[in-house]
């Protein structure tokens, strides 16, 4: 098997993460890589472990994303999932999660086993909170079975259906760029629908959402070829708490902004490294952006003395 080869690529969280802290995102992309060997290096292995670590409100959205996703492909095979019977599923699957971080096992296979930041720091959530967390994400099942996009895949021809939760690639301007959309299907129209499901507890979407994202899922429909005009393409941020679509169309304005959106992102990697070819940085390079002591989404406190202390809400 051919040695995996850490390359330089731009995704919407890999530019958050930059975004965010340049020294979070050298943990993140370089730092921890090759830690899931047992032959790594003590603190790659270390930055490895935290690297996979979720709070339990990315956990619930990750298996409400999954369940869905699930649905969705046995719609596509014809069969009619029940909503009780999926959501029960679920909640069985978050149990076996839960015990499983628990017992830390993640720390033998990291990636192979969930880790929760609150059992890794030992932040104490009562029982009524991880109660709470699991009535969220039946809610969110059940509310997705009650909205439009249940009966609109349903009765989806074949001919019609987009990729579902599949990781794919598109080349801009000599560099990767990676999306991974949740939904997306051909309208009777002729235009093609990007869904995006949203988690939350609260409709973030009404607020704007991420329309970076959302711009750059229109412009790989384009790479893609499945529409030649941005005007028909559609983009949907689905709030499930809120059982509520928002609709956004997008016109060639859009396009060039997220284009030049990913282009100064990565210029902007490329510049911390010392050799961009061989896609490579030293730590000191990427220097950590001081946290004012609230910061919920730092995973490397252990490893980076400017980190605050987590604090999981």
């Amino acid at each position: 098997m051919a040695e995996l080869r850490n390359e330089l690529s731009w995704s919407r969280s890999r530019a958050g993460s930059f975004e965010a802290c340049p020294r979070r995102y050298w943990f993140d992309y370089y730092g921890s890589w090759g830690g899931w060997s047992d032959r790594s290096e003590p603190r790659t292995r270390e930055l490895y472990v935290l690297k996979k670590l979720s709070t339990r409100w990315m956990w619930i959205g990750s298996v409400v994303h999954e369940a869905i996703e699930n649905v969705l492909r046995a719609l596509q095979r014809g069969e009619r999932p029940e909503a009780s019977a999926v959501a029960e599923a679920t909640i069985g699957r978050m149990r076996a999660d839960y015990l499983d971080s628990r017992s830390r096992r993640y720390r033998e296979r990291p990636g192979k086993h969930l880790g929760l930041f609150e059992h890794e720091y030992g932040i104490e959530v009562s029982k009524q909170a991880w109660k709470e967390g699991a009535d969220h994400a039946r809610a969110c099942i059940v509310r997705f079975f009650e909205s439009d996009y249940a009966a609109t895949f349903a009765d989806l021809p074949a001919e019609s259906w987009l990729p579902i939760e599949t990781l794919d690639t598109f080349e801009m301007e000599g560099d990767l760029v990676h999306v991974k959309l949740d939904a997306a299907f051909r309208r009777p129209d002729g235009r093609v629908e990007i869904v995006d499901w949203k988690t939350g507890r609260r409709d973030d979407a009404s607020e704007g959402g991420d329309r970076v994202q959302l711009a750059c899922y229109a412009l790989y429909a384009l790479e893609k070829g499945w529409v030649d005009r941005p005007e028909d393409i559609v983009t949907v941020e689905y709030s499930l708490a809120a059982k509520k679509p928002h609709v956004r169309e997008v016109d060639p304005a859009a396009i060039v902004q997220v284009r030049e959106f990913i282009r100064t992102s990565i210029g902007g990697m490329k510049a911390r490294l010392d050799d961009v070819e061989n896609n490579v940085g030293r730590e000191e390079r990427f220097e950590a952006t001081p946290s004012p002591g609230n910061c919920r989404w730092c995973k490397f406190r252990r490893a980076c003395p400017s980190a605050a202390p987590v604090r999981v809400h």
